[in-house]
């Protein structure tokens, strides 16, 4: 009786130790993937600002053009937003560029973001609106909005520092005033 008492009461201590183990293994695993994400966001951030710099209108010129590529397709309409929108935000703006800029992008989403998420403290909160505002008449120019470029404003949205929960509901409110032509 007193053996197998002993046994037993071993297998439990094996079996918390194991326990244990597991959820320390968890807990680094959790870390390192943590880890990670934040090192790959900061390479992404790191050669976004060796292409634009600290140029908040270069950076708004090369999210702009990724934002019209992002579905596949550049059209004349997103072009035309292209120039409006950065005429609006550098009033100097060429807008011969837009051309030589669809050509050149050589930027991911994920990179802009990631670049955007490292410099919001930098832009002012009417720069962080001009951006979106400008992101989303370039993604309703071709008259559609996708739900790659839909997923790609909430990830702007969340970038600048605007609450990523109330984003999507925002943000088709503001499509539906596009729409209407209550915004342009």
């Amino acid at each position: 009786m007193l053996v197998v008492s002993v046994q037993a009461s071993s297998n439990t201590a094996e079996g918390d130790a194991g326990a244990a183990l597991a959820l320390v293994i968890l807990i680094a695993a959790a870390a390192g993937w943590i880890g990670l994400r934040q090192f790959i966001r900061g390479m992404r951030a790191r050669r976004a600002e060796g292409a634009v710099g600290e140029s908040y209108a270069t950076y708004v010129l090369e999210a702009l053009v990724n934002a019209a590529k992002i579905d596949g397709r550049v059209n004349d309409a997103e072009r035309a937003a292209i120039a409006a929108a950065m005429r609006e935000i550098a009033p100097d703006f060429d807008t011969s560029s837009v051309a030589p800029a669809l050509e050149r992008a050589r930027l991911t989403k994920d990179e802009l973001v990631a670049y955007l998420a490292a410099k919001a403290g930098s832009f002012s909160r009417e720069q962080k609106t001009a951006l979106l505002k400008a992101l989303l008449s370039v993604f309703v120019a071709d008259g559609q909005f996708h739900e790659t470029e839909h997923g790609a404003l909430v990830d702007y949205t969340a970038a600048v520092g605007f609450d990523r929960q109330s984003a999507p509901e925002m943000l088709r409110g503001i499509v539906l005033d596009f729409r209407r032509g209550n915004i342009t």
